[in-house]
């Protein structure tokens, strides 16, 4: 059952997007897990199968529909419980009203090897993360249906306890699945939770839009809008940002592939975020220029990049490993741990404002 202020927060949910009961054939086979979360306001989402399609002799493609009911009125700071139709239960807390301690998981490319995705989940799941951010590369094939059932039977125990927050890989190819499935109106924005303000981007440039004027404009409105977030964002203890593709890489044959992202990185100097999260490159690296950290943790189970190209000056560390990175921020700091599939420490520092 939900809490007493989140069941008065339901009734403020228009009746449109009210969910409809499970049928008799249903089944659900994602979630329930909490998107879109603030201090007043949350998602529930689930993913109900309510059929097959049979391809060929004995390819069967399940038919998805997304369902979730959002709600506001909440109180900053409450662990909040639910039932979905189907009687599943989930928790997320919601986000401080004010600087405060809490802890978020960071992670990503999790498109294979699912024996190890579900280990890395299963750490994290251990780790009780107050909101978990994904830095893309769920799935192998965003526009394949077959593929994402997996991907949440494989993520429910950490995503029906959290807030999740995934960011645009080149592997979703901008589908549509992953915007109906985590309730995204826009592939980019921002939130503020505990004192530190996360922004969100999409540096999948080459699936953003049909042709080169309309990347060419995409690119230049999230680069407007960038800028202005971050400026008004500057009375926030940290600034964060989460994307997939990583301005700079230890990956010597990605190293030439960077230039869009770089565009980014005058405004990150400008505004002084703190940390850059990424993915795209399957390994850990910490580069530090010009002040801003820059974390590339690709770890989440698709198969390992070399660290091959260390970039003088520039990169603190790195480690071709399975992993995720924990961020415990508190009041005036933020801890970073790196930590490996098997439990080892790879790195740890701390940031100031």
């Amino acid at each position: 059952m939900l809490k007493k202020t989140a069941l008065s927060a339901f009734l403020l949910i228009l009746p449109a997007l009210l969910p409809s009961k499970l049928c008799a054939e249903d089944k659900i086979v994602g979630g329930p897990f909490a998107v879109n979360v603030t201090g007043r306001s949350a998602t529930i989402g689930w993913v109900v199968q309510s059929g097959e399609v049979k391809v060929g002799e004995s390819r069967l493609v399940p038919v998805l529909r997304a369902e979730k009911v959002s709600m506001t009125g909440l109180k900053a700071g409450e662990t909040i419980s639910y039932t979905i139709p189907g009687g599943l239960h989930g928790t997320f807390k919601t986000a401080p009203a004010k600087p405060s301690a809490f802890e978020a998981v960071v992670f990503g490319d999790t498109r294979t090897r699912h024996d190890l995705h579900r280990k890395i989940v299963s750490a994290i799941e251990k780790t009780n993360p107050d909101l978990v951010f994904h830095t893309g590369d769920l799935v192998t094939d965003g526009l394949d249906t077959e593929q994402w059932p997996r991907f949440f039977d494989i993520e429910r125990g950490m995503l029906n306890k959290t807030a999740f927050y995934p960011v645009l890989g080149n592997h979703e190819r901008n589908s549509r699945r992953f915007y109906e499935f985590f309730d995204v109106s826009t592939p980019y924005y921002s939130l503020d939770w505990g004192g530190v303000h996360f922004v969100l981007l999409n540096s999948d440039l080459g699936n953003a839009a049909m042709s080169a004027q309309a990347r060419e404009s995409f690119w230049s409105e999230q680069l407007r809008w960038l800028d202005e977030d971050l400026a008004k964002a500057q009375k926030s203890e940290f600034r964060v940002v989460v994307m997939h593709h990583p301005p700079f890489t230890a990956v010597k044959s990605r190293q030439a592939g960077n230039t869009p992202v770089m565009a980014m990185v005058p405004l990150f100097e400008k505004h002084h975020v703190a940390v850059v999260f990424s993915g795209h490159d399957h390994n850990y690296q910490h580069h530090l220029n010009k002040g801003v950290h820059y974390i590339v943790t690709g770890g989440g189970g698709a198969p390992l990049y070399p660290v091959d190209a260390p970039i003088e000056g520039t990169t603190v560390k790195v480690e071709s490993t399975e992993h995720y990175v924990r961020l415990l921020a508190a009041p005036g700091s933020i801890r970073m741990e790196a930590i490996a599939l098997d439990g080892r420490n790879l790195e740890s520092f701390e940031l100031k404002p």
